[in-house]
């Protein structure tokens, strides 16, 4: 999509193709050539025809507030050359909640780049933590990890918001801990809240571990003291605290504890290379990590079997280390570290190997070149069998040689400048194309773009207008035509960390090609320019960089993908008649209000319709009907081809809350909030009453419900379940009843209840009960209907639990001597109202696909010379400018205004040329008052 002047790489990769046959024809006779031409053009062919994809998503902010609009920018571009992806036209971004349910999910049109932005509505997402994803359904055919996720925390901040702090101390008593729990609750103003009677309730997602009622003292301190047993799950403890005073509105507090007990430290040692070799000197990482998952800083030493020390090891970043020892035949080797209570833990080292090879890298910061050492055991070294070092980045080989040792040790060279930038996995691979070696360094040359921006004047003023000029260049100083996305915010009111948070660099040149997460990505960002960060990233390389590639899975045919890539959004489905047989040559018509659309369509042999072209339309809702040859539709029926959401794992991190042990920096910003807002509200309404608000009953039209209409404990109305597209009936249920879900009674039968009431589901005033069969499972029986019925073919929904609304049910659909308020009744109203019947509309279908993302233009006002700034301007996204395309200079220019907060303003701009090159640039602007 956007060219830049690449010779010079292409020459360097011809070199190092040229270099590896030199080395091989020099070195080798022809079968090892062969060999080594055979893994590099059949691997490069076959990971190049199924590479998969990579998304990263430039937000406006890390974090959010009630209200805030989420802005993204998203960059697709191919795994192994960090092109543009030309697979994928559709894109899928989701926010889930921290146990992976699904909160909002949208879909967007993307030809390399895309950008939209989703309205967050404190409505669907109480305070907490959340997860932001995109895939294309190519993505979803390889690891979830590839799957692009961020979390970030949304929050409702407000002025009688309470400060929490708290301390834990474990000590270990037979099968259980004993906890003494200390917490301290301040206002936002540093004022106790003294003499309050609070609820705590501690559980590990599972299971309840704590309730108890409590006091603070006249500091607002109270302490807790209780056990927890081994079998908790004290990785995920949380806990609630609950404001029982009354007139404080249900207070809740949810918040993460971690003990970190120190006896559960998990240290892991990786040799370079993968093994200890007899003889063979050894450079070992290690990591060490706490029960949350975080690094924590270690010191100890390395002993033999007969308790000598051989080594001492001190981490140096987020519990990242290395040391080098000398391993001996026959010898185990064991760390021992000590813990604060003066006690000692020890930790096994690998097996020592008597025969093997050892890999020693010398990746030296600012060189050009990577040295690569191979020693082996004699008994390897002097044997006729041929090994071979290869080398590739996301799956593309790049580099080959013979492995030709002298005196037992190996020495091959490769140069960067012939490499892409990112990881490069080095291999040493057998005959038979098995690893048997890996290390994973990183190339710091060829793929970053060095983005500079200038700024119009030195300071600025409240409301004054800014001009930014952008200047893109790759390696070799070319000016770059690419697409960028750029981030003004205000660090009064939001925080930039750019430890913690990753960039388009450190996503698709690092984190996103290593197993597990990277604990503060862009603390590697600058690793090229900063002698020690190169030396920590080396180190991490070398803890999380064992990931054995599969050589002869290489040589084997591609396995079937089970999801297609999606070039475009398309409408498909299928026609069959009433002995589900295809229909061909049906006559499909296709009619939308809104875009405006009449189209038709036949199906092919196989019954099997598509509708191209489709615009994208954020409401679309489209009325598809089909015909036999005789021009009828009484004995057709349609099966639409609907998107099939993924299921993913919960993500393991976790975020703290603003409020929970919070930092000065943090305090500070949440206070600027607070006071931003009041003066807002000041100047722009003043101090008002809180409006009395007289919500008047729901109605469902056509309801059967047997308390007359709008008589429910909830009721779930047409405007909110056409927000919910196809939603299922069971998903409706689980969202908005709280307290359903399937239970089993002492005997082990499982039926659906609501906390402990037994759930009847009535459909159009008849009760499902009575339609079913003998010998079937209640449960079973229930599933088929919550399964076939969705928002889009319900009206209504009435949920009846309190015995006011109950009695009418019982007295009708249950034995008179059955406890009335162990039941509770969902009265369902269907569109067709014809009962619980299922059986589909015949020859019609009313298809509502997801929405599709239509990005708004980010609302920047203009003001006029000499403005006078009130502060009614509190924005914290200054400006958001998600599509600058830069011209054949590299150039572009960003123009806005300041608002009324005097500070600095962080700029975050990132991008691509779209042709295997990214950058990043972070710099900032002061404004002061008029």
């Amino acid at each position: 999509m956007f060219n830049t002047n690449r010779i010079a790489f292409v020459r360097g990769l011809l070199i190092a193709f040229i270099l590896c046959s030199f080395i091989i024809s020099a070195s080798a006779q022809e079968t090892p050539k062969a060999v080594i031409s055979n893994i590099i053009s059949t691997v490069n062919s076959r990971n190049a025809s199924q590479a998969i994809e990579k998304i990263y998503l430039q937000t406006d902010k890390p974090a959010y507030q009630a209200g805030d609009t989420l802005r993204f920018k998203a960059y697709l571009l191919e795994s192994i050359t960090l092109k543009a992806s030309k697979k994928s036209g559709i894109m899928y971004i989701e926010i889930a909640n921290d146990s992976s349910k699904l909160i909002k999910r949208i879909m967007a049109p993307v030809d390399a780049i895309t950008y939209g932005d989703i309205v967050l509505d404190e409505k669907d997402m109480p305070q907490g933590t959340y997860i932001l994803r995109a895939y294309t359904s190519w993505m979803r055919n390889f690891d979830e990890a590839y799957i692009y996720s961020k979390p970030f925390y949304f929050s409702k901040v407000a002025d009688n918001d309470w400060l929490i702090n708290y301390n834990a101390h474990t000590e270990k008593s037979a099968d259980a801990y004993k906890v003494q729990l200390g917490l301290k609750v301040n206002s936002l103003d540093a004022a106790p809240i003294g003499l309050r009677e609070m609820q705590l309730k501690l559980t590990d997602g599972k299971r309840t571990w704590l309730k108890s009622n409590v006091n603070t003292d006249m500091e607002g301190l109270v302490n807790v003291n209780f056990e927890l047993p081994e079998k908790a799950d004290f990785k995920n403890l949380s806990l609630t605290m609950r404001d029982l005073r009354k007139g404080e509105g249900n207070r809740n507090l949810v918040m993460p504890l971690a003990f970190n007990r120190p006896q559960n430290i998990d240290l892991q040692f990786m040799p370079e290379g993968g093994s200890l070799v007899a003889g063979l000197p050894a450079y070992v990482a290690f990591k060490a990590i706490n029960e949350d998952g975080r690094g924590t800083d270690v010191s100890g030493s390395i002993y033999n079997s007969k308790q000598e020390a051989v080594a001492t090891f001190n981490s140096a970043h987020k519990g990242i280390g290395a040391f080098h020892m000398l391993p001996q035949a026959g010898e185990v080797y064991s760390a021992k570290i000590k813990l604060p209570d003066g006690s000692y833990k020890s930790f096994p080292l690998p097996t020592v190997k008597p025969s093997g090879f050892v890999l020693k890298v010398n990746n030296r910061f600012k060189s050009d070149s990577i040295v690569v050492f191979i020693a082996a055991t004699p008994d390897i070294a002097t044997s006729s069998n041929n090994y071979y070092l290869m080398a590739h980045t996301r799956g593309m080989v790049f580099y080959g040689a013979l492995v030709k040792f002298d005196n037992g040790v190996a020495k091959l060279l490769i140069n960067k400048r012939t490499l892409p930038g990112g990881i490069l996995h080095l291999s040493v691979v057998g005959a038979d194309k098995k690893t048997l070696n890996e290390r994973m360094v990183f190339a710091d040359y060829n793929s970053k773009l060095n983005i500079s921006i200038s700024a119009n004047k030195a300071i600025y003023k409240q409301r004054d207008s800014v001009a930014l000029n952008m200047k893109v260049t790759d390696v070799y100083g070319d000016p770059v035509e690419g697409s960028f996305s750029l981030a003004v915010t205000d660090d009064g009111q939001v925080k930039t960390d750019s430890l913690k948070n990753s960039s388009i660099m450190s996503y698709m040149l690092l984190t996103s090609d290593l197993k597990g997460g990277v604990e503060d990505p862009g603390y590697y960002e600058h690793s090229t320019d900063d002698a020690a960060k190169w030396q920590d990233l080396d180190r991490l390389l070398l803890a999380q960089g064992w990931a054995a590639y599969d050589w002869n899975e290489a040589f084997s045919a591609p396995k079937p993908m089970p999801y297609a890539a999606e070039p475009e959004f398309l409408i498909t489905g299928r026609v069959t008649n009433v002995f589900n047989k295809p229909v061909a040559n049906s006559r499909i018509t296709l009619l939308s209000k809104k875009p405006l659309l009449v189209t038709d369509t036949v199906t092919n042999t196989n019954g099997i319709f598509t509708f191209k072209g489709i615009l994208p339309s954020d409401t679309a809702v489209y009325f598809i009907q089909a015909r036999n040859k005789k021009g009828k539709s009484n004995n057709v029926g349609i099966e639409m081809d609907e998107f099939k959401p993924p299921i993913f794992t919960p993500r393991a991190e976790r975020l703290i809350p603003w409020y929970l042990n919070t930092d000065n920096s943090n305090l500070s910003i949440v206070k600027n909030q607070i006071t931003l807002k009041q003066n807002y509200e000041t100047i722009t309404r003043g101090k008002v009453l809180k409006e009395v608000q007289i919500k008047s009953k729901r109605i469902v039209k056509g309801s059967k419900n047997l308390n007359g209409p709008g008589e429910a404990d909830i009721t779930i109305d047409d405007e909110q379940l056409q927000k919910a597209g196809r939603t299922t009936l069971r998903d409706l249920l689980y969202k908005n009843v709280k307290g359903f879900g399937p239970v089993a009674n002492k005997f082990g039968v499982i039926y659906y209840r609501i906390r402990t009431q037994l759930v009847h589901i009535i459909i159009d005033g008849i009760d499902i009960a009575f339609l079913m069969p003998d010998g079937v499972r209640p449960y079973d029986y229930f599933n088929q209907y919550l399964d076939y019925y969705d928002a889009e073919e319900i009206k209504g929904i009435e949920l009846m639990t309190k015995p006011a609304n109950v009695s009418a049910y019982t007295s009708r659909f249950v034995d008179p001597m059955a406890i009335p308020w162990e039941h509770a009744f969902i009265e369902v109203t269907t569109r067709s109202g014809h009962g619980p019947f299922m059986k589909k509309a015949i020859g019609t279908y009313l298809y509502r696909p997801m929405p599709i993302n239509i990005p708004k233009q980010f609302y920047s006002p203009k003001y006029s010379l000499d403005p006078i700034p009130n502060m009614t301007d509190i924005r914290s996204t200054i400006h958001w400018e998600p599509n600058i395309i830069t011209d054949k200079d590299g150039k572009a220019t960003i123009s806005f205004y300041t608002a009324d907060a005097p500070g600095k303003y962080t700029i975050i701009a990132e991008g691509a040329d779209l042709d295997g090159n990214i950058g990043v640039k972070r710099q900032s602007i002061s404004v002061e008052k008029r």
